[in-house]
């Protein structure tokens, strides 16, 4: 019943912010793609635990947990606690800082004290808010890696088992990466049921400039995360301000490099498997999220400023959904993309592309190395998984038949695709046969690996058009 009026408050709010007819779309994507997205959580075997408890770590690296906590009920806190002290990898340690003006948090954590090692509990005299109370908090981690994790969320058993799993595979490929992210899920209050799996790409530049989908489990490097902090300016947003800035960092060391020319995959690593439960309650964003408007404002802020560091002439914007942003570069507002303009600024994009459309649902545009068609038939009027389909991001290929390309690649886009560019009108709108949409399948992607090969980008716009 609880998430039912959650999601009425939703489209309450969304029909404010949007109006009657994305409303309309709104709810019937959501409608229409309820059924087709059944998920269910499956704890690990009591077989796999038991290997993963045994293993032998030629490394043993420790790890930090570090929880801001204000007024937790004991119950979120005593399920939080349960979810560190049950981990398969014993290796770490939790690090609460508490701001509580009562002992409602202090209780249970010293009563596991006495029960578990490995538990810190820190008490502040005032509570400076999410950012200077996880501060204080890391002012007490001695790990190697130090992860941030809510007061009222909770951890998988086997989640530190494959940070220290990446941690090794990075050891041995003499990587030392600045962070590290997770799959996660939702779940309700009474941790009945559990939904919306965020199955995450490995890093995206561009799709990390539209929102914060790394969010929960976040490991970062020691010394990066004591050097950059969390401001307080951002709070609602400290998360999403301090990948940013890593980002930055990451690329100030890198030099020339800069954007999609970066091997990210070297410093920011990605851990395909859902090792957190993000609590959905009435206080927490995930389920309220017009409560903490401010926090997508204090996102857009720290967009803006990573932004200016870029030098970049450009600006964020609101998508309808809220916590989504979308780069705006000169003259191409309103959906009609001047990717020109973006190639110019961005010296690390080759291609930029949109969704060629049939019956009004994509049938072409964002591929993967395979040739499929990466929201092939997504209505134009829906957004997708997590709003990714109307998101700008990083692609391994596009449809050549709704493209810009750089000036210095068009030679190069005309000798191995056999069309001249731009390409003409008639040949972007003509309905194709199956044999002729394979052809142009395989012609976008042979143009497109050799642009890569060259360690250029090619970006993904859903709203733009080719002129």
């Amino acid at each position: 019943m609880l998430l039912s009026v959650a999601n009425l408050k939703k489209t309450i709010n969304y029909l404010k912010k949007n109006g009657l007819e994305d409303t309309y779309y709104a709810a019937l994507e959501r409608i229409v793609t309820r059924k087709q997205r059944k998920y269910q959580y499956e704890q690990p075997s009591g077989e796999e635990l038991e290997r993963q408890m045994n293993v032998s770590w030629s490394r043993c690296p420790k790890l930090s947990l570090v929880v801001p906590a204000y007024e937790t009920k004991p119950i979120f806190m005593q399920d939080l606690l349960l979810s560190v002290v049950e981990q398969t990898y014993r290796n770490y340690e939790l690090v609460i800082a508490d701001a509580s003006e009562t002992d409602v948090v202090e209780k249970v954590v010293k009563d596991f004290q006495t029960q578990y090692e490995g538990i810190v509990y820190v008490r502040l005299e005032d509570n400076g808010g999410i950012s200077d109370n996880t501060n204080a908090a890391l002012d007490h981690a001695t790990g190697e890696y130090i992860g941030l994790l809510d007061h009222d969320d909770l951890l998988t058993p086997d989640a530190l088992y494959y940070v220290a799993r990446e941690l090794e595979k990075c050891r041995k490929k003499k990587l030392r990466p600045e962070l590290l992210y997770t799959d996660e899920d939702k779940t309700n209050e009474y941790l009945e049921v559990y939904y919306e799996p965020n199955k995450k790409r490995n890093f995206n530049y561009d799709l990390i400039l539209t929102n914060n989908y790394i969010c929960h489990l976040s490991f970062y490097r020691a010394d990066v995360i004591r050097k950059l902090g969390l401001r307080k300016e951002y709070d609602g947003a400290q998360d999403y301000d301090l990948v940013l800035r890593t980002m930055a960092m990451i690329e100030e060391q890198n030099g020339k490099m800069t954007g999609t020319e970066l091997p990210w995959e070297d410093h920011i690593r990605h851990i395909p498997h859902i090792l957190y439960h993000w609590r959905c309650h009435e206080e927490s964003t995930a389920l309220n999220t017009a409560s903490k408007s401010y926090a997508y404002e204090a996102g857009k802020r720290a967009l803006d400023d990573y932004i200016k560091g870029k030098n970049w002439d450009a600006q964020v914007s609101y998508l309808k959904h809220l916590g989504f942003y979308r780069i705006e570069y000169p003259e191409s507002t309103g959906g009609d993309g001047n990717w020109e303009m973006i190639l110019c600024q961005r010296g690390d994009l080759g291609i930029i592309g949109g969704a060629v459309y049939s019956n009004h649902k994509i049938s072409g545009g964002a591929m993967r190395q395979d040739g499929t068609i990466m929201y092939r038939g997504l209505h134009r009027r829906f957004s997708g998984y997590l709003n990714r389909g109307v998101l700008q991001q990083d692609v391994d290929a596009l449809d050549l038949r709704n493209m810009t390309v750089r000036k210095d690649l068009i030679r190069l886009f005309e000798e191995t695709t056999g069309y001249p560019y731009p390409v003409p009108e008639k040949c972007r709108m003509q309905t194709l046969s199956e044999e002729e949409a394979e052809n142009i399948r395989k012609k976008s992607l042979d143009f497109c690996n050799k642009v890569r090969k060259k360690n250029i980008g090619i970006l993904y716009d859903p709203f733009g058009k080719a002129k």
